[in-house]
């Protein structure tokens, strides 16, 4: 009995210290500076817990494109091989702040209306985030992608 009633004592102990994983962001189509932030921001959390990997979900979606005969911001369709060019942005981003990146991991998480990042802070033991798409499939359109903040990690 009194084995029992420790086993019980220390697995309600260990539920209760258990760590879970946290959404810390998740955006659209942003502006660069916007987007260096908000990498920034995400970089200096995951400093906090230095054991714990930062999970970023991408969903590929339409996107904002400028038209030249209305004057005016559209949402088309996403180009082939968006995904990959912002993953490849943001590796070279934490290259440029120094962030480890085998604490990043990269999930393609299907297709939403818009295109959409989700960063989640995963500890130790914590279960990884379930990807939460709205779309099933997407339509797209031929050109060349481009990542975030062409200026500076873009291409």
């Amino acid at each position: 009995m009194k084995a029992i009633l420790v086993s019980l004592i220390f697995l309600f102990a260990a539920s209760a210290y258990s760590q879970e994983a946290i959404e810390f962001t998740e955006f659209g189509n942003i502006p660069c500076d916007d987007y260096l932030a908000r990498m920034d921001a995400i970089f200096s959390e995951s400093q906090r817990n230095p054991a714990a990997r930062v999970y970023i979900l991408l969903y590929e979606g339409k996107v904002p494109t400028y038209n030249e005969r209305t004057k005016r911001a559209e949402l088309k369709r996403p180009i082939v091989g968006l995904a990959e060019a912002r993953i490849r942005s943001i590796k070279r981003y934490a290259d440029h702040r120094g962030f480890d990146k085998k604490r990043l991991a990269f999930v393609k998480a299907g297709f939403r209306n818009e295109s959409a990042l989700e960063a989640w802070i995963v500890p130790p033991g914590a279960t990884p985030p379930i990807p939460s798409e709205t779309v099933r499939k997407m339509r797209y359109r031929p050109g060349k992608a481009f990542g975030y903040c062409i200026e500076c990690c873009g291409a």
